[in-house]
């Protein structure tokens, strides 16, 4: 299987990218718009709720850039500042305005001094995520690793991992830790049917010889 790295250079792709396949970001994400701007300068690139109706905005960058920390504040500020609009505008999306928003921020790679301001900032769930793109088998996926999460985001249960099968008991077994406490201090060794049919053989020619000898005198 092939697997080759695609270089996005455009952050209009890379939205459509992120929006599509909002799960690889976040278990539980709903993707509301993209591309929403603010001012003249700045726009929202997806803006999501969570499970909860939380709403959570991604900031993306096709490259190491520390003033998308500064641009994602004025970003979170004015959702903030905006929530009943958002949640009377959407009403097909179960928005909560109880909470502040939170910030999901996507890069190639971060800044030392970015990753410590986020480590060191109070009051705003903020994660920080790296990104790469790739194609294998005719298809194409978003892969993301953990730079920094918040303490929030940390503390969510895991999925549980899969169960692997067990083959079918072809006789009585007893609990794990009982069988091993039982052959632990001596291993037991089975001899295969062959071997011991020809020592049984073997011992039983020495017999026979051993009474020929006898009567034989």
């Amino acid at each position: 299987m092939a697997i080759k790295r695609i270089s996005v250079k455009d952050e209009g792709a890379l939205q459509k990218i992120v929006s599509g396949d909002i799960a690889v970001v976040e278990k539980g994400l709903t993707t509301i718009c993209s591309n929403m701007p603010i001012d003249a300068e700045i726009s929202i690139d997806v803006l999501c709720h969570d499970e909860s109706g939380q709403l959570v905005i991604v900031k993306l960058s096709i490259k190491e850039n520390d003033n998308m920390f500064f641009e994602g504040l004025k970003i979170l500020t004015h959702v903030n500042n905006v929530k009943p609009m958002l949640k009377f505008t959407y009403k097909d999306f179960k928005i909560s305005d109880a909470k502040t928003p939170r910030l999901i921020f996507l890069a190639p790679s971060y800044s030392t001094q970015l990753v410590d301001v986020v480590g060191q900032m109070q009051g705003i769930q903020m994660d920080l995520y790296t990104w790469e793109y790739f194609e294998f088998d005719d298809k194409n996926a978003l892969h993301l690793e953990p730079t920094w999460l918040s303490e929030e985001t940390r503390s969510k249960p895991s999925r549980p991992k899969p169960i692997k099968p067990r083959p079918p008991k072809t006789f009585e077994q007893k609990p794990e830790e009982e069988h091993e406490k039982e052959l632990d201090p001596i291993t037991e060794v089975v001899m295969p049917p062959r071997e011991v049919e020809s020592k049984s053989s073997k011992k039983d020619e020495k017999e026979r010889a051993k009474k020929k000898s006898i009567f034989s005198i």
